[in-house]
């Protein structure tokens, strides 16, 4: 399990890496500017319990190791468009579907009912070059299951220099010499799904025997190769009513995982058209946010992020289409793996997809788009996802519209608005 540390240690580990950044701001907006960075760093930080791993400091999985290339991009990304006011496009995290092939079949699979097939080895990797000109910082492979192909280990390997890696998987595949070869390729993390601590409660949500036996070989056989190794798990209301999710507590911790990463089903995939009954109640949410804030000081509790806490409107909102999207089989891009809405081809439309998204996404938004349309995202995709932008326009322009409504998320509040107006 990796190790607590606190914010001076953090600062040290990334010393090369603020110091210059402090000296750059210094120099183009004075003292106001540094008031500006250093509360930056204070509100990125806050409520994170922060950790080591082999030498590099941890905030949460959606932030880059410290230091590092990728979170040196993802710093001064922020701070030119929260402090010097570029109206830069930003997306630090870039989740990538390399198949739709899976041995599972979860009952609230957001990939569900998504297009099939996989991407060549060749457009992965013009999908990568256009990301690193955007600045994105973190790649994560998922699919599908992604570990069902080997050739992502050698795309790792060459851009483990530009990217920090992710890769999120079922741990169907993750033996031994799998998971050291990912390490030595230069995978730093892989998130690993395990749902439930009784195994024919995990077994059935994942729809295959022995599936819990193989996530605990897995994320076994994840921390002994040494990659930063997170437990993701869907979080049903059976197990927050019943209690017994204290337990399913202590087997994360028994594992040694270094953080545990709390998820909601969401009414996208295979429940784009459920009734919601499945859905977790704005009293569960609270929940996993308490879990969240719990473990920052809770020797018996893990690390703990939770999107019920990290979307929330207290901290940094939806992050739909401006802190991260989805790219599907087809390389076309979704504001988020549960938004199934393509933007546009990354690879034939490069141009488009990032006008677009400065257009529909550049402001920061404190409420999920998925939550605040379903029924309307539920009639856009009658004809199949993703929808069309073409289709979704309209709806994509009232978000936008709204946009003088309510408040944007604390984090963006906190520098005066500077990243454009709150979307409601």
């Amino acid at each position: 399990m990796a190790k607590n540390i606190n914010k001076i240690k953090l600062i040290w580990r990334g010393k090369a890496i603020f110091l210059p950044e402090f000296l750059r701001v210094l120099g183009g907006r004075g003292s106001s500017g540094i008031r500006q960075y250093l509360r930056l760093l204070s509100v990125t930080t806050e409520n994170e319990r922060l950790v080591e791993h082999e030498r590099k400091a941890i905030v949460q999985l959606f932030i880059p190791p410290i230091p590092s290339r990728p979170f040196s991009r993802y710093l001064r990304s922020y701070i030119d468009s929260l402090i010097f006011r570029e109206q830069n496009l930003h997306l630090g995290t870039i989740l990538m579907a390399v198949t739709d092939k899976c041995p599972y079949n979860c009952w609230y699979c957001s990939a569900g009912n998504t297009p099939s097939g996989e991407p060549s080895v060749q457009n992965i990797e013009k999908t990568l070059q256009v990301l690193k000109s955007w600045g994105t910082s973190i790649v994560g492979f998922t699919g599908g299951e992604p570990l069902l192909r080997d050739d992502i280990d050698g795309i790792i390997r060459r851009h483990q220099d530009d990217f920090t890696f992710v890769v999120f998987s079922s741990g169907h595949g993750l033996d031994t010499d799998r998971a050291q070869r990912l390490k030595e390729h230069g995978l730093f993390c892989i998130a690993i799904s395990l749902d439930d601590h009784r195994a024919t409660r995990h077994d059935d949500a994942r729809g295959r025997r022995g599936a819990f036996d193989i996530s605990l070989r897995a994320i076994e056989n994840a921390k002994k190769a040494g990659l930063y190794t997170i437990i993701q798990s869907v979080i049903s209301n059976e197990l927050l009513e019943d209690g017994q999710i204290w337990e399913f507590f202590d087997l994360v911790k028994a594992t040694g995982a270094d953080e545990l990463l709390l998820l909601e089903p969401l009414g996208t995939g295979n429940l784009l058209h459920g009734n919601g009954h499945k859905f977790l109640t704005p009293r569960d949410l609270e929940k996993l946010k308490w879990f969240h804030e719990a473990s920052l000081d809770h020797p018996t509790l893990p690390k703990i992020t939770s999107f019920a806490d990290f979307e929330d409107r207290t901290r940094f909102g939806c992050g739909a289409g401006i802190q991260h999207a989805y790219i599907d089989v087809n390389c076309n891009l979704w504001p988020c793996n549960f938004v199934p809405v393509s933007i546009g081809n990354v690879i034939s439309e490069s141009q488009t997809v990032e006008k677009r998204l400065r257009e529909y996404f550049g402001q920061p938004c404190s409420e999920c788009i998925l939550k605040a349309n379903r029924k309307e995202m539920q009639k856009l995709s009658t004809h199949g996802i993703p929808v069309p932008f073409s289709r979704a326009e309209r709806l994509l322009r009232t978000r936008v519209n709204t946009s003088n409504r309510g408040s944007p998320p604390a984090f963006y509040a906190a520098f005066d608005g500077n990243n454009g107006q709150p979307c409601k």
